[in-house]
């Protein structure tokens, strides 16, 4: 009897850890999985391996994705290019038009990296009033500039979701006599910076998560989507009209409510104030896309000739 008590006990126990540890049990994560399949460098260079690298490191930081290991993502690739046409779905037989184990892609592009010297004038006119020889180099800066183009698709429907071409440029400091400080390093961290915020706010928008007291608006992005001093233009709920082709709907954002301007940036959220006036109070929900501060400074002057 006292053997079978044991044995009953020991069987409640393995039942009661089966349950809690299947994954029914567990916390689902929820969030997309995105991976990068292709990144090519057309400039002949090595940087395609370590701009990979920051955009994933971009991503992750937004909280908002998951990126799959690249290893896995080799393999699934190589699935998809062995069938016959479309996608593989290796879990849904007989299906295709979908990516087992990613919900986007992206493909990438460095066209271009140049780099152009120019004549740094107020660093030779120093040079020679400090009585420098004039037959040393002249003082110059170095601009550099990176191109890339980038498309990101939902790999349920083949849909291009965001597709951009970026620039970025940078300025080394000034140098006399040969030699350069600039750090490529920036130029590709700025990139890919500006990758995942495309990608989070094409797929997560922009929105009011709170709207407090003194009337300051929280926002449901921080660190790397916005900058502190940043305009944003708060719209009213988006609509969906026939596209005239026939082929679908064009969403379209709702009315334009209103703008804020971001004066403080956590690593989760930021917080923004009203600039303009509002057509309608402020509501948690509504979406805000950032803008250039003219279209701000237009709206202020319209609003002020209406009063």
């Amino acid at each position: 009897m006292i053997f079978l008590r044991r044995l009953t006990v020991l069987a409640s126990f393995l039942v009661l850890g089966f349950f809690t540890s299947s994954p029914a049990a567990a916390q689902v994560d929820a969030r997309p999985i995105v991976g990068i399949a292709e990144m090519q460098d057309l400039t002949g260079g090595t940087n395609s391996d370590n701009f990979v690298a920051m955009i994933e490191t971009a991503i992750i930081s937004s909280g908002k994705f998951r990126i799959i290991e690249r290893a896995r993502l080799r393999t699934l690739l190589e699935e998809q290019g062995r069938a016959n046409s479309g996608t593989v779905t290796t879990n849904r037989p007989g299906q295709r038009g979908g990516f087992e184990g990613v919900d986007y892609l992206i493909y990438g592009t460095i066209s271009s990296i140049s780099a152009t010297n120019r004549s740094d004038f107020g660093g030779n006119l120093l040079r020679g009033l400090t009585g420098g020889n004039s037959s040393q180099p002249d003082c110059y800066k170095t601009r550099v500039r990176m191109e890339a183009d980038i498309r990101i698709t939902d790999t349920a429907t083949g849909e291009v979701r965001y597709a951009t071409r970026i620039s970025q440029e940078q300025d080394s400091a000034t140098v006399c006599g040969g030699g350069s400080q600039i750090d490529s390093s920036t130029l590709l961290r700025s990139s890919a910076d500006q990758i995942a915020t495309g990608l989070v706010t094409t797929i997560f928008p922009i929105q009011v998560a709170a709207v407090q007291g003194d009337g300051s608006v929280i926002l449901n992005y921080g660190e790397g989507a916005v900058q502190r001093g940043d305009f944003l233009m708060v719209f009213g709920e988006a609509t969906e009209i026939p596209d005239p082709s026939g082929l679908g709907v064009i969403k379209i954002d709702g009315e334009q409510q209103g703008a804020i301007q971001i004066t403080d940036v956590q690593s989760s959220f930021s917080r923004a104030v009203q600039v303009t006036q509002f057509t309608v109070p402020l509501a948690v929900g509504t979406i805000a896309r950032p803008v250039e501060e003219s279209t701000v400074k237009e709206l202020q002057r319209s609003q002020r000739r209406r009063r």
